[in-house]
């Protein structure tokens, strides 16, 4: 490459980066700093109850949700249950499944039965508290920073015009007059005052359109910070509204609540959309249920049986079990009452209406309770004395059935009228002198309870029932009375020793000889408590321990009657367990 001609330097190189003089590399360049990549977590956020604003990190593969102090995730709200839901760590990321709490567990707003994976912005409902799940996000990559290049000025180039003036560049682009350069004073003036005067307007001008775009901008910030409160009162406004509503939903005021779901939907379609839905959906599905409990407990005040109990099995609910749950301990209660009702009515064989309000009473139990012995012995008696009653005229039982009597007599009370027709008869009828033989037994028997054992008891109540016809009779009150206390105090000790199984057999013989007995009723609901628990443990060892799951629910079923609902969920989960 020649060399450039005298008077001029060659101009530096751009985008080398290395100076020309030296050939070193240039300082004004500079290389971008790496940034390392961060580390996203799975969290759980509060954003509503008495931890809202906390968040928990997700750590580890098992982290049990409740009430509890000494849980990873422990939320101080008294409408979550100690041990209320488990979030667990698999193979797609998070999952949360409920751990068979009071109020249940709810995913954006649908109750949750089995386990189910979180997605990112999920909002878990338990209780008063919502936990939004927070997934793992990727790293921002860090931004490279530039810096501009040094700049150079250019060498200052000077030339001769015919010895008379001389003008040197600066390098950017506008000439320079030196002093040996002439110029008329006056045009100078002048133009300087042009100069003035272009400036001065062009400042007017300038100034004019800051003050204005000022102006503009603080209309702008105004009606920004307008529009921003009333957003705020706003969702303050549709938070409330939804508490309001979710209150209600634990209330099981079903209809109530969809009335403020309706409102949030048509007052803003964007807040919350997809739990809205859902609690909509629940909410039509949840409408009928709720009027049938409340028609059922209605009925149940009233003392109708069959309409209570018609009510109640009509009721398919998901959110509600606790209160129906309730409300047919309640029927079963009022079912006792009942027949307590229908013994006294016994005495009043001869009166039309009172035996007329027998046979109602016996019918509204059997509706209830189909196979009741006692109840159907109840109603044939009815409609004895009813037609009885109504036909006066009608002959007694023919002579060749004198054991009937014989028994009729025994169960209403008369032991030595009863004999003495039964000894009458003893010779003509083998009837006759098996009823003499057990009349004479029992009175044997009854002279000396207090020497007699719980077998010797129930098999002097069974006789009782033999003579009497299948029911027993007043004779057997004091048998009864014995029996009771004898199988309550093994019912007891078996309860303090968590014997459920045989606590719940007692208790059933307690109640088969004392159907009003109270302590007997309270040690089988505590036994059905207590068989929810076991359920729930096997429910959540069905997956990893299914031999000891299958185990557990044998238990259930061997604790509950065939109709109550953890029996029968408890034998579709063996049968399932079973099948596999």
């Amino acid at each position: 490459m020649p060399p450039p001609p005298p008077g001029r330097q060659q101009p530096p190189r751009r985008g080398t980066g290395v100076s020309p003089a030296t050939g070193r590399p240039s300082s004004g360049v500079r290389k971008p700093v790496a940034r390392p990549p961060k580390t996203a977590t799975a969290t759980l956020t509060a954003r509503s109850g008495p931890a809202s604003g906390q968040e928990f990190t997700l750590d580890g593969d098992e982290l049990v949700i409740g009430r509890a102090a000494d849980n990873p995730v422990s939320i101080p709200d008294t409408s979550v249950s100690r041990k209320h839901a488990v979030v667990r760590k698999t193979a797609d990321g998070w999952a949360v499944s409920d751990l068979g709490s009071g109020n249940g567990t709810m995913l954006n707003g649908a109750p949750i039965a089995d386990e189910t994976t979180l997605n990112d912005g999920d909002v878990i409902t338990m209780g008063d508290t919502e936990l939004v799940y927070g997934g793992p996000s990727a790293a921002a990559a860090g931004a490279e920073p530039t810096e501009a290049p040094s700049s150079r000025r250019a060498p200052v180039r000077t030339s001769r015009n015919g010895g008379a003036a001389i003008e040197r560049s600066t390098g950017r682009g506008r000439p320079v007059r030196t002093s040996r350069m002439s110029e008329d004073p006056e045009a100078a003036k002048k133009k300087r005052r042009k100069i003035f005067v272009a400036v001065g307007g062009s400042l007017v001008v300038i100034l004019a359109l800051l003050v204005g775009w000022k102006a503009i901008q603080n209309k702008r910030d105004l009606a920004r910070k307008q529009a921003e409160s009333q957003n705020k009162l706003h969702q303050a406004s549709m938070a409330d509204l939804f508490k309001e509503a979710k209150v209600l939903v634990r209330q099981g005021k079903w209809a109530e609540a969809r009335e403020r779901l309706v409102e949030i939907q048509e007052t803003d379609p964007d807040y919350e959309p997809k739990q809205v839905e859902n609690y909509l959906k629940i909410a039509d599905a949840e409408i009928p249920n709720q009027k049938l409990l409340t028609e059922a407990n209605e009925a149940i005040g009233k003392g109708e049986l069959a309409n209570a109990f018609n009510a109640l099995s009509k009721i398919k609910t998901a959110t509600q079990e606790a209160a129906v749950r309730s409300a047919r301990d309640a029927l079963d209660a009022k079912v006792v009452e009942k027949m307590a009702e229908a013994r006294g009515l016994l005495a009043f064989a001869s009166d039309l209406a009172r035996m007329e309000q027998l046979k109602a009473i016996a019918e509204d139990i059997l509706v209830v309770k189909a196979d009741d012995r006692e109840a159907s012995e109840l109603k044939k008696t009815a409609e004895t004395a009813i037609y009885r009653i109504k036909n006066p005229t009608v002959a007694p039982p023919p002579p060749d059935t004198p054991w009937l009597e014989v028994s009729q007599r025994f169960k209403n009370g008369d032991s030595a009228g009863a004999l003495s027709l039964a000894q009458a008869c003893a010779n003509k009828f083998s009837q006759c002198r098996a009823l003499e033989g057990q009349i004479k037994d029992f009175e044997a028997k009854s002279k000396r309870l207090e020497d007699l054992n719980e077998n010797d008891l129930i098999a002097l109540y069974e006789l009782d029932k033999k003579i009497a016809g299948g029911s027993s009779s007043e004779l057997s009150r004091p048998v009864r009375t014995q029996l009771v206390s004898k199988l309550f105090v093994k019912a007891s000790q078996a309860k303090t020793t968590q014997n459920w199984q045989r606590a719940i057999e007692y208790a059933k013989r307690v109640l088969q000889a004392d159907p009003s007995h109270t302590g007997a009723a309270a040690i089988l609901s505590e036994a059905r408590k207590q068989a929810h628990e076991v359920y729930l443990r096997g429910y959540q060892l069905k997956e990893t321990s299914p031999d000891e799951a299958a185990r557990l629910f044998k238990e259930v079923m061997t604790m509950t009657p065939p109709d109550d609902e953890d029996h029968q969920k408890a034998k579709r989960w063996l049968n399932e367990i079973q099948s596999r």
